[in-house]
């Protein structure tokens, strides 16, 4: 790049992370999230009363109502007299289609406050959040490396011929699945590198969950993401600076998959997002053995 070029590509990678930024302190962001509460076979009692099974932030009734689970299946009854809302709707009773295979789940509504069935690793669990969440006002920002243009690379997407499911864990050390359709090569420094890509359906991405000898020291340790432009040809466009923490570095309630071990890099990335303990409110732990699988 010349000079003229690298000074447009730096303001869009500014413009990029600022727009990360706003999305973390949106209302609905992973900042929200303010519980995740595994269902239990049988009658599970919601609302903020800490006697409840699912607890709810002080802003809903003490007593919202019940959800039955039975067979792999979830359904709310409603028994405070305070507004509920089920998908935008007032309604008492519903049944809740889950978040599985990227479904978009039923959503509770009361007040500021919303839950949904999340399901993780064969479990189910109710997520919730808050609009008014004191982590989205205490969000100062995402730290980040200054941006390199030598870590914008280009790369060659090959695809497999058939999806392979390849075994990991997540950051509870649940088990799970990082189902790839191919592999993205490319160079950096010298060195002939690849990754594992997933597919999750957005045309012309590809997603990489990925270590690096960084991770742990001056990056989050289990892991960061990355989204790879690729065209109809393969060609792939291998953006280091738009590297970013996932939801786990930000709250305990959020399940995180750790990457396969085509994706634990040797080589440091001194790029794109960084990660301090100060002011964490995730899973900044990772123990080794978890990464073996």
């Amino acid at each position: 790049m010349n000079n003229k070029d690298n000074a447009s590509y730096i303001t869009e990678i500014a413009a990029w992370r600022k727009q990360r930024e706003a999305d973390l302190r949106a209302p609905d962001s992973w900042l929200s999230l303010a519980g995740l509460f595994v269902l239990k076979n049988g009658y599970n009692t919601i609302g903020s009363a800490q006697t409840n099974d699912i607890i709810l932030p002080t802003s809903a009734p003490d007593e919202l109502g019940l959800i039955e689970f039975r067979d792999g299946q979830a359904s709310l009854h409603v028994t405070t007299t305070v507004p509920v809302f089920v998908d935008g709707e007032l309604a008492q009773r519903a049944t809740l289609v889950d978040n599985a295979d990227h479904k978009k789940p039923t959503l509770i509504t009361v007040g500021d406050v919303s839950f949904f069935v999340h399901t993780f690793s064969g479990q189910a669990a109710i997520r919730v959040k808050d609009r008014r969440n004191p982590l989205i006002k205490a969000f100062a920002g995402c730290e980040w490396y200054a941006v390199k243009p030598e870590y914008r690379v280009q790369g060659k997407f090959v695809p497999h011929t058939t999806p392979r499911a390849i075994p990991i864990k997540t950051t509870v050390n649940t088990p799970t699945q990082y189902k790839s359709v191919g592999v993205i090569e490319f160079t950096l420094d010298g060195q002939a590198l690849s990754f594992a890509a997933q597919d999750y359906g957005i045309p012309n991405e590809l997603a990489i969950v990925f270590r690096d000898a960084t991770s742990g020291h001056q990056t989050y340790g289990p892991a960061r993401f990355l989204t790879v432009a690729v065209d109809a040809e393969g060609n792939a466009v291998v953006d280091f600076n738009k590297a970013y923490n996932p939801p786990c570095a930000f709250t305990p309630y959020a399940t995180c998959p750790l990457p396969p071990r085509e994706n634990i890099l040797s080589v440091p990335i001194e790029a794109g997002e960084r990660y301090t303990e100060n002011g964490a409110h995730g899973h900044s732990e990772l123990r080794e053995e978890v990464i073996v699988v």
